[in-house]
């Protein structure tokens, strides 16, 4: 099973393009299922076994992130942003192909 992290957050849909609340599924910092949401800071360390190699310098880093369209049930993938260990920002990444057809 692989870990991942949640990102509550509100986004555009590329497909229906309604704004949504999303549950966003991302593999940065600690991977221990833990929540997140825009502004929070992001836990690097202090797991067991699923810490990241090593923190970014500056704590800064991108990632990608996976979410569905709670409207039309299309998945899509995410950026998100880390600064300074904070999250920063999600924008959807229409150009990347997503699982459901």
């Amino acid at each position: 099973m692989s870990l991942y992290n949640l990102l509550l957050v509100e986004l555009g849909c590329p497909w229906c393009h309604r704004r949504a609340a999303c549950e966003v599924e991302f593999k940065l910092g600690l991977l221990d299922l833990r929540t997140y949401r825009l502004g929070d800071t992001l836990r690097w360390a202090g797991g067991h076994g699923n810490e990241p190699l090593r923190r970014p310098d500056e704590g800064c880093a991108e990632s990608e992130g996976y979410t569905v369209c709670p409207h039309c049930e299309r998945d899509f993938w995410v950026r998100v942003e880390i600064r300074n260990d904070l999250i920063l920002a999600v924008t959807a990444d229409p150009g990347r192909q997503g699982y459901i057809a």
